[in-house]
């Protein structure tokens, strides 16, 4: 531990097995000593941090907590971004996944309640009538039913609430820590594939390499230039494909799909009671505007990782048939009566 933490204040990156011991004695730590902790993250903040960091935090809560949730499904994906861009958008991704759901790509949805936004994806489930505290069991049989499970943080990551006392006071200070890039990371179902969103160049490329080392098998990583976490209309964006441990990088634009560029203010959100109205004008149709593109724009990624279409503009296309078929607010609707069932 005290080497770990000399290496730290020269700046050297630390090995994955030393990431692991020092964050098992943080986790260890955390309610005796919380004042060590934060000098612990603050110098992996002051560092910048590291893949093989990151990478042995991601296996040491994997350790710590419960085995992941069993099921027989192949090829789950998620998708979802870090958070904390501060640009108070509606809730992307999570719209996206739905609609790539209503496509036939299994989606495992792994979210939480609101810490940088004003609505979190757990938020917006709720308000759209998803029971988000219904068992894994539960989760689990309407993820094999309708295609879409969503998954709530707090239920499957104990070992979270004994940090959470010490993220909160740093992140009064605006201090983030590389918990905040754990939670594309930690999805209880251990997805084989996953869109990534960043809003920092760095951490796409903490985050890309990360996944190298932790065994998901295909994701896309992407940030863009505007400083979101998602992909988005209003500019182009970066892509960091990851295959199978191999790595490339490409530019998009969404013109190079039929999108085209808009303004950063069609993207704004709300409150969970604005975001889920927003919501469900996109998954009924009657939004056909930036927010529809924007939606269609990540759906398609997601549909791309996941294998059923040989790039994003096709991706795109089987997004669009699965809004304009209803096939996306019908998950949504077997999605909520299955949550609330608890036979």
């Amino acid at each position: 531990m005290v080497m770990c933490i000399d290496q730290l204040l020269i700046g050297r990156d630390l090995k994955i097995v030393e990431a692991e011991s020092l964050f098992r004695t943080l986790f260890n730590s955390a309610a005796r000593a919380p004042d060590f902790c934060k000098l612990i993250l603050v110098l992996l903040q002051k560092k910048g941090e590291h893949a093989n960091e990151l990478a042995g935090l991601v296996r040491t809560i994997r350790k710590l907590e419960k085995p992941p949730v069993k099921h027989r499904l192949p090829n789950l994906v998620d998708g979802c971004g870090t958070g904390g861009d501060k640009k108070g958008t509606f809730n992307i991704s999570t719209i996206s996944c739905l609609i790539a759901a209503g496509t036939g790509v299994p989606i495992a949805k792994h979210g939480n309640r609101s810490i940088s936004s004003r609505c979190g994806s757990s938020d917006l489930m709720q308000a759209l009538g998803v029971n988000i505290n219904a068992s894994p069991r539960q989760m689990v049989k309407a993820l094999t039913s309708c295609g879409f499970g969503y998954f709530h943080a707090p239920i499957y990551h104990p070992t979270f609430r004994r940090i959470l006392p010490i993220r909160l006071a740093l992140g009064r200070k605006k201090i983030m820590t590389i918990f905040n890039l754990t939670g594309p990371l930690v999805n209880p179902l251990r997805p084989s594939r996953q869109l990534v969103g960043a809003f920092r160049k760095d951490f796409a490329y903490v985050l890309a390499q990360a996944i190298r080392k932790i065994g998901i098998r295909k994701a896309l990583i992407v940030w863009n230039r505007d400083g979101y976490d998602e992909l988005t209309t209003t500019s182009n964006s970066s892509l960091l494909e990851v295959n199978q441990g191999k790595m490339k990088r490409r530019t998009f634009s969404p013109t190079s799909v039929g999108l085209q560029h808009t303004a950063r203010k069609h993207l704004r959100g709300g409150n969970r009671k604005v975001n889920a109205a927003i919501a469900r004008r996109i998954l009924s149709g009657l939004d056909r505007g930036p927010r529809r593109d924007t939606v269609l724009l990540n759906a398609g990624a997601i549909v791309y990782v996941s294998g059923k279409a040989k790039n994003i503009r096709q991706g795109i296309d089987r997004a669009r048939a699965s809004l304009d078929s209803g096939a996306a607010r019908l998950t949504l609707d077997r999605l909520i009566t299955l949550s609330h069932d608890s036979r």
